[in-house]
């Protein structure tokens, strides 16, 4: 059964996708914006995630409608948020990454990988160009799925990015009975699966990096 879009919070008709196909095997996004109803005023928030999963302009996922009643109610120095765009470390649509890996080394046997993930860098500083602040929640891949080399490669390509066009306003997502603001492994903490969003948490870059 389709999750869908909570109309008292989205306002659906606004929906603005950024989305493609590629010989008809795999589906990418490389940004989904959605507005909340009746507010014209407040801030942007732009959120980098792993990849996406089902929501589209249609439909929503469990991840992306617990981000939504997230920031619906959240406010920054008495600011609400009157929209959120959702950009993806790896654009391709996937239930997993095991799913994704399937799908990217698809797009590479087609040799159209390297210009994917060229427009998804491109497109994702076009979204998170004029945003208020930053979110990151991309988490960690599973073991045995996309390779860390794969990964991390476009990981630095946004950090990179985003240093430049918004190295003050970095977020993370501060998660309910976390032990640490990163996994052990360094990495934002992913909004999916069992996590509960309790608040944010400003980071800088050297963060990132393991040496703030």
């Amino acid at each position: 059964m389709a999750i869908m879009y909570d109309l008292t919070k989205v306002n659906q008709s606004e929906i603005d996708i950024d989305k493609e196909s590629y010989l008809g095997n795999v589906d990418v996004r490389y940004s989904l914006t959605i507005p909340f109803l009746n507010r014209r005023e407040g801030l942007s928030v732009g959120i980098i995630l792993m990849n996406p999963s089902g929501a589209n302009e249609d439909k929503s996922d469990g991840t992306v409608n617990k981000i939504i009643n997230f920031f619906y109610d959240y406010q920054i120095d008495r600011h609400q948020i009157k929209d959120i765009s959702i950009c993806n470390v790896l654009p391709v649509y996937a239930i997993n990454t095991s799913t994704a890996l399937m799908n990217i080394k698809f797009l590479k046997e087609a040799n159209v990988l390297d210009r994917v993930q060229k427009l998804n860098e491109d497109k994702l500083a076009i979204a998170m160009k004029n945003k208020g602040l930053i979110v990151l929640g991309w988490g960690k891949p599973e073991v045995k799925t996309i390779p860390n080399l794969l990964y991390y490669k476009e990981v630095l390509r946004i950090v990179e990015l985003l240093s430049i066009l918004h190295k003050d306003n970095l977020y993370v997502f501060d998660i309910k009975n976390a032990i640490s603001t990163f996994t052990e492994h360094g990495d934002p903490r992913h909004a999916g699966r069992s996590a509960t969003l309790k608040d944010l948490i400003k980071i800088s870059v050297s963060e990132l990096f393991g040496l703030g």
